[in-house]
């Protein structure tokens, strides 16, 4: 019963200290991260006024060149200065079934207004098909991954 006791109180003694570590101190102001601007290798109709934030690319609509949609995207890599330089867009498949990823470079993107989606210049659903399955690197800085580790040592590991 008094380890019970020691535990319940420790954790929560624990649980108030995380909180108040996470409230804002008085009129301290948080960056809005959805407001952040995307900067870097953007193309000009993004970098234009109004241009979505790193992440709201994400599960963005991706049309080609010929108005054919061409999938979602899943994921945006991140140079080495932070700022955007790919998107990865989950192309054909059923409900995540059957598709591939594939990276598309933020100089071909441009925001289609009309649709809230995005536009890939030069690119089409047919060209798709024939471009190569996109696979992460250890070099990758993902914004939906994170820094990538080698799975196989970290699997090793556990």
């Amino acid at each position: 019963m008094h380890k019970m006791l020691i535990a319940t109180l420790s954790a929560f003694a624990l649980m108030t200290g995380v909180a108040a570590a996470q409230a804002p101190a008085g009129n301290a102001t948080v960056p809005d991260a959805q407001n952040a601007p995307v900067r870097g290798s953007l193309s000009p109709s993004l970098g234009s006024g109004g241009a979505p934030s790193v992440e709201q690319l994400m599960n963005k609509s991706v049309v080609g060149a010929d108005d054919q949609t061409i999938g979602k995207v899943t994921d945006v890599i991140l140079g080495p200065d932070g700022q955007a330089q790919l998107i990865v867009v989950r192309s054909g498949g059923f409900l995540g079934i059957g598709g591939k990823d594939i990276a598309a470079d933020m100089k071909l993107v441009e925001v289609d207004p009309g649709n809230n989606a995005l536009k890939l210049r030069d690119v089409t659903q047919a060209s798709v098909r024939d471009m190569p399955e996109f696979r992460y690197d250890d070099s990758m800085t993902s914004l939906n991954r994170g820094p990538q580790r080698d799975a196989t040592k970290e699997g090793a590991k556990e």
